[in-house]
């Protein structure tokens, strides 16, 4: 997601036919992220990864409207949404002495 969103910064600088290729390759590589997220809450069932599928899918459907300060906003938010888990399970772990 953090390379999503930095993705998203170098939109802006683009023009034409390069900002129109950059964009494909944006949505591609947002869909194959929501794929991984689905995943992770499939697997994981924590509903912060559900939150964070849909605000990409929010993104997404940003990047096509060409707002990608928008975009990237809500890509801040799916992370936010990702970190919360981790701090939880690493909070579980060190109750535990596993970490």
């Amino acid at each position: 997601m953090i390379i999503a969103a930095k993705l998203l910064e170098k939109l802006d600088e683009l023009e034409g036919d390069e900002l129109a290729g950059a964009e494909k390759l944006m949505l591609s590589f947002l869909d194959a992220l929501t794929g991984e997220v689905n995943m992770a809450h499939g697997v994981l069932g924590l509903r912060n990864f559900e939150e964070a599928g849909t605000k990409i899918l929010e993104a997404k459907q940003l990047v096509r409207l060409h707002d990608y300060l928008e975009a990237t906003s809500r890509l801040s938010r799916a992370i936010s949404s990702v970190t919360t888990s981790g701090s939880r399970a690493m909070q579980i772990l060190k109750q535990k002495g596993l970490l």
